[in-house]
């Protein structure tokens, strides 16, 4: 197996006797080391061999090349053969041994027990492979007893087959992955079932290596429990153990039980698992469609749904100073959360999730980000070695003191289907919301239909109350609850499944919610937009259309004017979507991708977006996140493909605000720019990418 320790540089001799005992005899000394075992076969035949950890005088395990690969073949009355060769002699054996090994220079063993002699085969049989360690006695006299150490084998009151599946948007052909797995014991702050011990108190765990078949992957036999898992993805196939093209390597930490088996899901970070690391290769960016959901609440910091321990205290979820692995934990969980089979969400499957996110009552000025949450670079050191986030200089919701604010998230899913709140508020903690509307796939061959693609158009507005379009000229009331129709219409499709819609609130009269829904279904418990007195503020909304071709738009606790401008559709024709992580490709205030400097009052400025910042040429639209800041008086901000400026807005803003909303917009065709109108007084403008349409 390829991440099986290197054996100490040591002969090993057997000596036979009731219990099975090998001697290794160290190279540079005399003395012996006995390892006395037993193996409970469960009626197998296999093959033992001894792996050596050398203690700290020789720096850690030994280095490659420098140990022997001994083992023996056992019958299934557990009585050993010694395989020829006896030995395979390394080319590098150090000589004499390095200073200060001496006779410790073993300190830990372990036995690794593979059934079936040299023709195992993980998928068939009753009895899976194993995995001891026992360290040297403190005073260095020498090992004590394994003692009686058994099989997982089938009908030992605990053992299962543990088989487990693979989904990829590529074909998975056999032996395309390589999977190893051993169990070792739960770990803190692990919930999970301790390995197996000995009768002199060694610890067992289940281990084995095996490729794919097909869409599935085996650990052969084991028991429940935790375990560490490489998983190797090969697109082209393995050759003699070598990859034709480019593979990843992960590894990580599962729990494994009986019905709950992981599957590997190749197109995700770290293939879906939580506590990760890369060996080789790294993130994908998979593309795929849209999937709509009721909007449905998925955390609410303030009722401990979604995230049981409060609301979100300041910094991204590590503590990389502070080594109190209860603390860590704990500022881990506070700030992540698993999107991933929850809410009509696939458990696999799944590059983003489209949310509403609401930050309530900000303690101070600052910033919230949605990120995937990032793997680590080193799986034992939990969160202090997290591999880098995406910029701090990205951000999805910007705020000042007690406000509520709310704005549509493209969340890319990171490790473990796991997004991260960022809370960029050095003043303290603050509560967060968010409902969502929807997920993409990765484009995996088991994505359920439909699967529906994005189409930008002409913005074009279809609601504003203040001067009768698309409905009465009248204030929404408390308790308001209107119909709009969004589809069969100019610029939107019979065949339309939901429409991107900005929705502005109008000077509202105090507090209060807006929420946008499916006509024809019930009133969700979530919302879109949170009203202030006097503040004209507005969201992105994606929202499916009911069957009467229309949406529903409800005002509770205030009355305000509604704005409605659709930028467009999703249907079973058009784009597919990228998740990417989040990237800067404009801003006014340092002249990146753009002239430098305030936007002029009536000012319109071209930005180029494919082609840029690792958008690829024949993008046809995007997901931005557009914020608007250090503007001179009240203004609102318009962003289209290009041409005729249309009767729509994106972002509205008072002076000394900083306000960001989330913008679907088609790009220019042939050019893959997006143009951005100023309309009132002076203003900042930056623009962060969070995906793609191609």
């Amino acid at each position: 197996m390829n991440h099986r320790f290197r054996r100490g540089a040591m002969v090993l001799a057997l000596v036979a006797g009731a219990t099975t005992t090998v001697t290794l005899f160290e190279v540079s000394s005399a003395s012996a080391l006995a390892v006395p075992f037993t193996i409970i076969t469960g009626g197998s035949t296999g093959t033992v061999y001894v792996d050596a950890l050398y203690g700290a005088g020789c720096g850690g395990f030994s280095p490659d090349g420098s140990g022997y690969d001994a083992g023996w073949d056992w019958d299934t009355a557990g009585t050993l053969v010694v395989r020829p060769p006896f030995l395979e002699l390394p080319t590098n054996v150090p000589s004499p041994s390095p200073s200060g090994c001496g006779s410790a220079t073993v300190s830990t063993l372990r036995l690794e027990m593979y059934p079936n002699l040299n023709n195992y085969d993980p998928w068939v049989g009753n009895v899976g492979g194993a995995n001891s360690q026992r360290s040297r006695a403190s005073d260095g006299a020498g090992f004590a007893n394994f003692g009686n150490v058994p099989l997982p084998t089938i009908g030992d009151g605990s053992a299962f087959r543990i088989t487990g599946g693979i989904i990829s948007s590529l074909p998975i052909p056999n032996n395309r992955v390589i999977v190893d797995i051993f169990q070792v014991p739960c770990g803190f702050p692990d919930v999970c079932v301790q390995p197996p011990q000995t009768n002199t108190g060694a610890y067992v765990g289940a281990f084995t290596t095996g490729k794919n078949k097909l869409n599935q992957w085996t650990g052969s036999v084991g028991w429940p429990g935790r375990y560490q898992v490489y998983v190797k993805d090969c697109p082209t196939g393995w050759t003699s153990g070598v990859c034709a093209g480019a593979h990843r390597d992960v590894v990580g930490f599962v729990n494994i039980a009986d019905g709950q088996v992981p599957t590997w899901d190749l197109d995700a970070p770290c293939f879906g698992i939580l506590n990760c690391s890369y060996l080789a290769g790294g993130l994908t960016t998979p593309t795929g469609g849209f999937h709509p959901l009721p909007p449905t609440r998925i955390l609410d910091t303030r009722t401990a749904t979604g995230i049981a321990n409060g609301a979100v205290r300041a910094g991204d979820g590590r503590l990389p100073t502070n080594f109190n692995p209860l603390h860590r934990v704990d500022e881990t969980a506070n700030h992540d959360l698993k999107v991933t089979g929850i809410a009509g969400i696939p458990a696999y499957g799944v590059s983003a999730v489209l949310l509403n996110v609401t930050a309530v009552q900000a303690p101070g000025g600052g910033w919230v980000s949605v990120i995937p949450r990032p793997p680590s670079t080193d799986i034992y050191n939990n969160q202090g070695t997290y591999g880098a986030d995406p910029p701090a200089s990205t951000s999805n919701i910007n705020l000042t003191l007690g406000e509520v604010v709310p704005n549509m998230v493209f969340a890319r899913v990171g490790a473990g289907g796991t997004i991260r709140f960022w809370n960029a508020m050095p003043s303290g903690t603050m509560h967060i919301i968010a409902d969502v509307a929807g997920w993409f796939d990765t484009g995996a061959t088991t994505t359920p239909a439909p699967v529906l693609r994005f189409n930008g158009v002409t913005p074009q507005r279809l609601l504003d109350s203040r001067v009768g379009i698309g409905g009465p000229t009248a204030l929404f009331l408390p308790g308001d609850d209107r119909e709009l129709q969004v589809r069969n219409i100019p610029g939107v499709p019979a065949n339309a499944e939901s429409v991107v819609l900005n929705v502005t609130a109008a000077s509202p009269s105090g507090l209060g919610y807006v929420t946008v829904y499916p006509s024809l279904t019930g009133l969700p418990n979530a919302s879109n937009l949170n009203l202030a007195p006097g503040v004209t503020r507005p969201n992105l909304v994606v929202v499916k259309v009911g069957t009467d071709h229309k949406i529903r738009l409800a005002v509770f606790e205030a009355e305000t004017d509604l704005i409605v401008d659709v930028f467009g559709y999703y249907s079973s024709s058009g784009g597919l979507t990228t998740a990417i992580d989040p990237v800067r490709v404009a801003d006014s205030r340092t002249g990146l991708g753009m002239v430098g400097g305030r936007f002029a009052e009536g000012e319109i400025r071209v930005v180029q977006i494919a082609g840029a910042v690792g958008i690829p040429t024949n993008a046809t639209a995007v997901i931005l996140n557009v914020t608007v800041g250090d503007g001179s008086t009240g203004g609102f901000l318009t962003v289209w493909p290009g041409g005729t400026m249309p009767n729509a807005s994106n972002l509205n803003w008072l002076p000394g605000t900083i306000i960001p909303n989330m913008v679907m917009v088609g790009l220019d065709s042939g050019k893959g720019t997006i143009s951005i109108f100023n309309a009132l007084g002076e203003a900042h403008v930056i623009v962060d990418v969070f995906g793609y349409v191609v």
